[in-house]
């Protein structure tokens, strides 16, 4: 193929555009994704997390099972029983985030593979020496030019009696993830045409969740100022997956319209039920937990990419699935990804009315998220929650959490609850990128909630 059907052709709006502009970390991506997964959220049911960014409103609480807010009491089934009022609670989240790859030496070089792939008339000394130079930095956009985009949402009811030692949970939820990374194709010299091609490729996995679960809560023990509780939640899970690779290459038709094609046709449905289970013990001033996640690992399809290609009659589909099957030593054509199972212990001291709470928590093994990276958190907050009389005044938190595997990225977070019932979390990391002279975090999450109690 002709070498400017390829990697960031500043003449093709295919490429230039999505990939330059919108791939690699154009604020213009990060809002269009942004409005793509907030738009899911209201078109689909409303989920608890899944392993990956912690966009929901624990991201300051440290993740654990605190008592004043209806959106993490549940965090450890066992929870809702152990708070100290629970009477009937309903709440109303959505959160979003995004993660991107290291890509600051990377997005100063992209105008250098470009304007090679553009050359016409190359001698085979002058190509060797831009291919020489050119070669390793097309290999860490390979590496790092990666990113992703996640949102949530979750609708909580919590009905209980604390004084009996018992709550009931029920929990509707949805998420979206879209998450990408560069399949990078060697540069080579084609002396019929004198000039320079790669068939570097976009690789994109995604996946829409939906989920119902039933979290029954109980307390077994009682020791006076001291007791034991233990939860369960049974999860019904029903999951549209994608999975595609797409050829950067020259085309009449617009990109978006190939990517939603692609997505069309390259869809798998999948349902499956999990089970978490958990326990805690409280006394007046500590609280201590264990939460077993996704017990029985429920597993999804994707759908398969790189088979039948012969028998696709869009051109620029059948394109994209060969592009697949010539990458099929580089990724799975036919994959699965499972909720694998997680332990967590989480730890909070606190005074007897639970207002001021230093909290952490820590993942005991790693699991990988959608697009497969992998994820296991250490978090850290403390929080304050006014008397009734000041609630004009926000509760304020503040948090720190950082991902042990995987990117190892670390974040700071912050909080506030006004009134009892609107609360906002934000979370920014601490590492970023740099880009024409611009600071950008390589992560940064948000979640925006309501509480009600009665």
């Amino acid at each position: 193929m002709h070498a400017n059907r390829y990697l960031c052709s500043k003449k093709l709006p295919r490429c230039g555009e999505w990939l330059c502009e919108r791939m690699l970390l154009q604020r213009r991506w990060l809002a269009c994704c942004a409005a793509f997964v907030l738009l899911n959220l209201i078109s689909f049911p409303l989920l608890a997390a899944s392993p990956g960014l912690a966009v929901g409103s624990g991201m300051s609480y440290a993740d654990g099972s605190y008592p004043g807010s209806v959106h993490t009491i549940g965090a450890n089934p066992a929870g809702i029983a152990a708070a100290p009022r629970v009477g009937m609670q309903f709440g109303v989240s959505g959160g979003i985030g995004y993660e991107l790859g290291d890509v600051t030496d990377i997005i100063d070089t992209i105008d250098d593979i470009s304007d090679l792939l553009d050359k016409d008339n190359l001698t085979l000394e002058d190509a060797e020496e831009e291919i020489d130079h050119l070669q390793q930095l097309l290999v860490d956009l390979g590496r790092d030019g990666r990113g992703k985009i996640h949102g949530q949402g979750t609708i909580p009811l919590i009905v209980g009696r604390a004084d009996a030692g018992w709550a009931v949970g029920i929990e509707l939820g949805g998420e979206v993830h879209i998450g990408f990374s560069i399949l990078d194709d060697e540069l080579r010299y084609v002396a019929e045409s004198q000039e320079v091609q790669s068939s570097t490729s976009a690789y994109l996995k995604g996946a829409q969740i939906t989920r119902v679960g039933l979290v029954p809560s109980l307390q077994v023990a009682d020791w006076g100022d001291r007791a034991l509780f233990v939860g369960a939640r049974l999860n019904h899970f029903k999951a549209e997956m994608y999975k595609s690779v797409i050829a950067l290459e020259e085309t009449e038709r617009d990109f978006a319209d190939i990517v939603n094609d692609e997505i069309d046709r390259q869809s798998n449905s999948s349902s499956a039920i999990g089970v978490d289970l958990g326990v805690v013990y409280q006394s007046n001033i500590f609280r201590g937990g264990f939460t077993w996640l996704n017990v029985n690992e429920p597993t999804f399809d994707f759908p398969t990419v790189g088979v039948n290609c012969a028998q696709i009659e869009d051109h620029d589909l059948q394109t994209n699935c060969f592009t697949a099957q010539s990458f099929g030593d580089r990724i799975r054509l036919q994959e699965t990804w499972t909720l694998n199972e997680q332990a967590r212990a989480e730890f909070a001291v606190h005074d007897p009315s639970q207002r001021f709470v230093l909290a952490a928590s820590y993942d005991l093994n790693s699991v990988r998220d959608v697009s497969g990276d992998e994820y296991q958190w250490l978090a850290l907050g403390a929080s304050y929650r006014l008397p009734w009389f000041l609630s004009w005044i926000p509760d304020l938190r503040v948090g720190y959490r950082e991902n042990q595997v995987g990117s190892e990225l670390s974040y700071y977070s912050a909080g506030l609850t006004w009134l009892g019932v609107l609360s906002l979390d934000a979370a920014v990391s601490e590492q970023t990128i740099d880009h024409d002279g611009n600071s950008i975090p390589r992560s940064a999450m948000a979640n925006l909630g309501l509480q009600m109690r009665f």
